[in-house]
């Protein structure tokens, strides 16, 4: 962001907290909710917005593409970008209401809740991604892997607040351009990884909605029309001989990976010969 003009600020005043406007996040740790709430002040001033008078939207999209690189350089992987976007404009519609409440309403009860958002402001702005899966691929796919000292790092920002990330400098040199191409790489590696986690679902789910259909048909119901039309009894050898060897018609689809259930019990499984031939090869 670009610096601050130091002549005029925005100020705003709740309960004995002042937030004043600030442009970018102070280097070597990470941002706490009121810092996020003080550049919502600074990208919505129309001094700085121009005169498109930019919304809240804009801004918070803005804030959160700038609070992911932050994280980012100290090696921490985040949640979404569009998360992180709404996290912003839920917790700064919280300070404008508690803000914009007229004097008369300010009762004992608002009181509370202004200590209770002042109080937490200090904490951190927390969007650290928590899904240890989803972590993993992100791991997977950047390169970005989190050591034992980043974890302390967070641990320590998310308590004390003591530590200093003293790479941080060091990792700001890269520049802006560097810094959005490998978030955009990173939200491409999350959408994968999500729709990976998604379709496995989906696979587990429909392999259980099988296998409760098959147990709750029974064998008459399945197969009437043999006994009726002077077929091979239901229970006969015969009969259990042609459902094994009963092939799935063609308008209905199957899963390759569940194609074997209905094999004949005479066929020889391709798997079985790649086996033979890697054994020998030994």
């Amino acid at each position: 962001m670009e610096s601050l003009d130091t002549e005029v600020r925005a100020r705003k005043t709740l309960g004995t907290v002042e937030y004043v406007e600030s442009s970018g996040f102070t280097q070597g740790i990470l941002p706490t909710k009121k810092d996020v709430v003080q550049n919502m002040l600074y990208l919505l001033q129309p001094k700085r917005a121009g005169q498109a008078q930019r919304s809240k939207e804009d801004a918070a999209q803005l804030l959160a593409e700038h609070l992911q690189e932050h994280w980012l350089v100290c090696n921490l992987h985040t949640i979404a970008t569009q998360s992180i976007k709404k996290l912003i404009l839920k917790m700064y519609e919280e300070f404008t209401r508690l803000y914009q409440t007229r004097k008369q309403r300010q009762n004992q009860a608002f009181t509370e809740r202004a200590d209770k958002f002042n109080e937490s402001s200090e904490k951190l702005f927390d969007v650290f991604c928590t899904d240890a899966q989803m972590r993993n691929k992100l791991e997977e796919y950047s390169g970005i892997k989190m050591t034992s000292i980043e974890w302390k790092f967070l641990e320590d920002q998310r308590s004390e607040r003591k530590m200093y990330y003293e790479d941080f400098t060091d990792k700001q040199e890269l520049k802006m351009m560097e810094r959005r191409q490998k978030i955009q790489c990173l939200e491409h590696f999350r959408k994968l990884a999500k729709e990976e986690k998604e379709g496995n679902k989906a696979k587990e789910m429909k392999y259980k909605s099988d296998e409760q259909s098959d147990e709750g048909t029974s064998v008459d119901e399945s197969y009437p029309a043999e006994e009726e039309n002077g077929g091979a009894p239901a229970f006969s050898l015969r009969g259990r001989r042609k459902r094994r060897c009963t092939t799935t018609p063609a308008s209905v689809a199957m899963p390759l990976e569940c194609q074997h259930i209905r094999m004949s019990i005479r066929r020889v499984r391709p798997g079985f010969y790649e086996t033979v031939e890697k054994v020998k090869n030994c």
